[in-house]
């Protein structure tokens, strides 16, 4: 019977959602989210505060639109277009609808359902994992987040990294076993990293680029 694969997008730059375990309040971050003294956006103003350009809009429409997604704990994902982003251009005489978040560009035909929603969305995001904990320095990962629990936004084009059911025509049973362990041991090495051994990575610029193009 078929399974689920995980599909890697090339989104950028990665933004985390959902409410503040210490008062409730919802919240967007970047990365520093996990810092000692998490840096965490709930006002416009405090957007402005700490970032400027493609990133300060990106955010302040995630914190005005991303409510409407009804998101339960934290979920973290990566943006892959914003305002100005989403263009229409012929590619071997066919008009698609594109965006280019990273270094992949991707094509939507014109005309089609999910054309119509991306044109029409604000901001468009690609989630992929989930948080849970009572604070943000003990939180715990789990990966593959599902985004078909979230509520559906016309200003919120939003997606999960799984494509379904594509082990049942590419894979085997067996072979789908191989790579479920695979993941599985990946995952439970991952779980003994120190958050701080993490956090370390992650001030490493030219480092954690690298884990990013080839994770």
């Amino acid at each position: 019977k078929g399974g689920n694969v995980s599909v890697k997008w090339d989104g950028a730059p990665a933004v985390f959602a959902g409410t503040d375990p210490t008062d409730g309040k919802f919240f967007v971050a970047k990365k520093g989210i996990f810092n000692k003294n998490p840096m965490v956006y709930k006002t416009a103003k405090e957007v402005d505060a700490d970032t400027k350009g493609d990133l300060a809009k990106k955010l302040k429409l995630a914190l005005k639109h991303f409510p409407e997604l009804g998101i339960q704990g934290v979920i973290q994902g990566d943006f892959v277009f914003g305002p100005g982003d989403v263009k229409t251009q012929k590619i071997k005489g066919n008009s698609y609808v594109t965006f280019h978040p990273n270094t992949i560009v991707y094509a939507v035909p014109t005309g089609t359902p999910a054309a119509k929603e991306i044109t029409s969305a604000k901001i468009g995001v690609v989630w992929h994992t989930e948080y849970k904990g009572s604070s943000f320095e003990t939180m715990r990962a789990s990966y593959n987040y599902d985004a078909s629990r979230l509520k559906k936004s016309r200003n919120v084009w939003s997606q999960d990294a799984q494509l379904s059911d594509a082990t049942q025509a590419t894979m085997t049973a067996d072979e789908t076993k191989e790579v479920n362990d695979q993941l599985s041991l990946a995952g439970r090495t991952f779980n003994k990293i120190a958050g701080s051994a993490l956090r370390e990575l992650e001030n490493n610029d030219t480092l954690s680029a690298h884990i990013e193009t080839h994770g």
